[in-house]
């Protein structure tokens, strides 16, 4: 499907200098204001998403933000580029630029034994170092059958102690020695949190604000705690055994604030991608190991089958690496949780940045967010730069 959306495309896609400035009339503006609604509209129909809102950047300006649909049914509520939805797994690539901050300040390395850092983690047949959670490699397990035992009674309580979540998964064995293959773990992910409050010697979130959402500007954002209060706060939604749209199930996240825990709007996405782009929350150096391809995950994937050829998909730290049918380097991830999906992509060398969000557990939201970047970049045309 991917490759269908991405084909309608193709006879538009124009590359643009990173330097240069984009600018559009009143009119371009309101009719690509137009298009981009009605494509999400369209991801609505064909998903049955109750809600679905997107904000798009261009070369550091705000092109769009809006929504389609209803972020709470329950109450009517329209969903817009400022509704708050739980980000899933973008958590992870938020948590990621707390490790890094620190290892460019010379407090952890990436190579040092997680350990270091969490002596309560017990020691397994093979070290297992802060690279390997980034990178997916660390045979610490993801999610299983086992985890929703008494009907999920482990992910309704909250935890207020970090070292208390991780006996979840902790005392379990790996699935492989770690760097011998990809898999996806939310688990290993959320080391990141108990590693950030050694290091730091701050409260995960309290050290997030202090030196990712605030510097970023991105006032919306913050931990997914239930008992709070959060203004503009959206509803995840799933379909039933008959097909029919039901609230999601209960979950409190205090389990993997690192790894799927954050709340925050496509217009705050926007804003985190911008400042990285920029300098303002890492430096250049930093980026270079961020965006380091270590391998092509669908090769290095464990207990995958051989598939034809399907274009690489590179693993950076906690981000992925791709290329569009242009050739040009995108870096992104995608977040699913408490039924919503999330993507968030940037176009670093074009001047590109995509967020979407779509409130039901079950999209192509990677497809979805590939395909309106798509359509973006289509739009920055040399005729429309000075």
């Amino acid at each position: 499907m991917y490759s269908f959306l991405l084909l309608s495309f193709c006879s538009l896609l124009i590359s643009v200098p990173a330097s240069a400035q984009w600018t559009r009339s009143s009119n371009e503006s309101q009719e690509e204001t137009a298009r981009i609604r009605n494509f999400l509209q369209r991801v609505a129909n064909e998903s049955g998403a109750p809600g679905v809102s997107a904000a798009v950047m261009i070369q550091g300006r705000m092109a769009f933000s809006g929504g389609v649909g209803f972020a709470d049914l329950d109450n009517q509520v329209r969903q817009t580029g400022k509704t708050v939805h739980n980000i899933g797994s973008i958590s992870k690539a938020v948590a990621v630029l707390a490790i890094m901050q620190l290892e460019e300040q010379g407090l952890l390395r990436l190579d040092d034994e997680i350990q270091k850092y969490l002596p309560y983690f017990p020691r397994k047949e093979k070290p297992i170092t802060i690279r390997h959670i980034l990178t997916h490699t660390s045979g610490i397990r993801h999610y299983n059958q086992r985890d929703s035992e008494d009907q999920g009674v482990k992910r309704m309580r909250h935890y207020e102690d970090f070292e208390e979540a991780t006996k979840l998964f902790r005392d379990d064995p790996l699935l492989f020695m770690p760097g011998d293959y990809y898999n996806y773990s939310s688990f290993s992910s959320n080391l990141m949190h108990g590693i950030v409050e050694k290091v730091s010697g701050m409260p995960f979130e309290a050290y997030l604000k202090k030196n990712i959402w605030e510097p970023a500007g991105m006032l919306a954002t913050s931990f997914d705690v239930p008992s709070r209060i959060v203004a503009h706060r959206g509803k995840g939604y799933v379909r039933d055994e008959k097909g029919v749209l039901i609230n999601a199930p209960y979950e409190d996240v205090s389990y993997k604030y690192a790894g799927g825990g954050i709340v925050s709007t496509p217009e705050d996405m926007l804003y985190l991608v911008k400042a990285l782009n920029k300098g303002h929350l890492l430096r250049n150096s930093t980026l270079d190991k961020l965006y380091f391809k270590h391998f092509n995950i669908r090769e290095k994937q464990w207990g995958a089958k051989k598939t034809d050829n399907p274009p690489p998909v590179w693993q950076g730290l906690i981000w992925q690496i791709g290329n569009d049918v242009k050739d040009r380097t995108w870096y992104g991830h995608s977040g699913t949780v408490k039924g919503t999906r999330s993507y968030l992509l940037n176009f670093p060398d074009d001047g590109v940045i995509i967020a979407l969000q779509a409130n039901i557990g079950s999209i192509p939201i990677d497809e979805y967010a590939h395909s309106l970047a798509q359509m973006v970049l289509a739009e920055v045309s040399p005729k429309k730069l000075k």
